[in-house]
């Protein structure tokens, strides 16, 4: 008998289950957005005096959260903090999961509604160090990157690749990628 006390708790839990699968990236596909449009969210990602529009492509693969779930790319060759040595801010990195978090409360920190699942991972960028990223999947399939650039704290007229950052960006699933 005590097993059917047990049937509301095990239904409860099967509804809070989601099949994150179907935020994987496979063939061309790729999660594409760009950087939101708010000094406040784009802070040391950008040199002074370039329009912000950096871009960011996501490839995800949900069965690696644990490990390395995807990679990150920027399209600032040309113009970005990156570009003297002809390289955009993060080209093809792995985000590495950061497995000492899943043993902490902090993964379950939830960022509002509307999202199926956060992680926490490090990505490297080609000329400004490791970076934070903090990526969610949308309940509507899309997903929200969060980068935060460390920095060691800089003059008050340093330059944007002197100073720590933070950028927010809004990807959604385009079938034949970035195209970039």
């Amino acid at each position: 008998m005590a097993w059917r006390a047990l049937l509301p708790c095990l239904a409860l839990g099967a509804l809070g289950c989601r099949d994150l699968s179907r935020f994987d990236t496979e063939g061309s596909e790729a999660y594409c957005g760009s950087m939101v449009s708010s000094p406040l969210f784009q802070e040391g990602f950008v040199p002074e005096g370039v329009p912000p529009p950096l871009r960011l492509e996501l490839l995800l693969d949900t069965d690696a959260l644990s490990t390395i779930p995807g990679e990150l790319t920027t399209d600032d060759a040309d113009r970005g903090l990156c570009s003297d040595d002809g390289r955009p801010l993060i080209d093809r990195a792995p985000l590495r999961a950061i497995s000492e978090l899943s043993h902490d409360a902090l993964s379950t920190f939830e960022f509002g509604d509307g999202r199926d699942h956060n992680f926490f991972a490090w990505v490297d960028s080609t000329c400004q160090g490791t970076m934070l990223a903090v990526v969610s999947l949308m309940s509507d399939g899309n997903v929200e990157v969060r980068l935060l650039k460390p920095a060691a704290l800089p003059p008050p007229d340093a330059p944007p690749d002197r100073k720590p950052g933070f950028a927010l960006f809004s990807l959604t699933r385009e079938e034949e990628g970035c195209n970039f």
